[in-house]
């Protein structure tokens, strides 16, 4: 019996807009730093770090942060400037959420129902951040758990994401749903570790393929009879 349903976030819970380019106001940072050519600069540093970040094969998560300061420098001026960087990516992540409609009450449905809520979500955005526009958009009032890669190192698929959030909770994997846009990260992730899975459809469309999700959702209110059925 479902004790818990986990929630990805971003198109899941609410829509992800493009992200809003921050190399103009990094530029402004590093002139502020005595850099040359401030602009070309903050354009190959963010560049390099681009690369960096789609060039990934492993699942752990660093911070921005900690990515970017190779490719400014290796002094303190350089530590002061990736945080900056990193601050910034983070508010332009943020700002790009959309929100939904008719969230408050699938949550009171689930309370009603007496699921407990979590949320697992890759992003290099900071827990501060996160949590801050969680609230904004009345989300974080409503999951007693809200895991996020960059503050556990790990991201989804990976195994270990998934069972911070069990450990949380204090919940076996076959008593918790996971409900997510991603076939990858959250359908074929959450099944691996025992979890059974449903795929929404809501913002992204992906094919499920051969992931076998519990259901496909063109809502996330569809949820509700899915789980009074099962």
């Amino acid at each position: 019996m479902t004790s818990a349903v986990l929630f990805d976030l971003g198109d899941t819970l609410f829509r992800l807009l493009p992200i809003p380019d921050v190399t103009a106001e990094f530029a402004a940072a590093l002139a502020s730093e005595g850099f040359e050519d401030s602009e070309d600069e903050a354009a190959r540093i963010i560049g390099n770090l681009s690369e960096r970040l789609l060039g990934r094969h492993d699942l752990t998560e660093p911070a921005i942060a900690e990515l970017a300061v190779p490719f400014i420098g290796g002094d303190a001026r350089a530590r002061k400037l990736a945080a900056m960087l990193d601050h910034m990516a983070g508010e332009a992540d943020i700002a790009r959420w959309e929100a939904a409609q008719g969230r408050d009450a699938v949550f009171e449905a689930l309370r009603t129902r007496g699921l407990r809520v979590a949320y697992v979500s890759n992003t290099l955005t900071s827990p501060t951040q996160m949590r801050r526009r969680l609230a904004e958009f009345g989300l974080l009032e409503h999951a007693e758990v809200a895991v996020f890669s960059v503050e556990h190192r790990v991201r989804k698929p990976n195994p270990e994401i998934y069972r911070v959030a069990l450990r949380s909770l204090g919940l076996e994997p076959e008593d918790c749903l996971f409900v997510g846009d991603r076939v990858r990260e959250d359908i074929r992730g959450p099944r691996a570790v025992g979890m059974s899975a449903i795929l929404t459809h809501e913002f992204r469309q992906e094919d499920s393929g051969d992931a076998e999700p519990l259901a496909v959702l063109s809502h996330l209110a569809d949820l509700l009879p899915l789980l009074d059925s099962h």
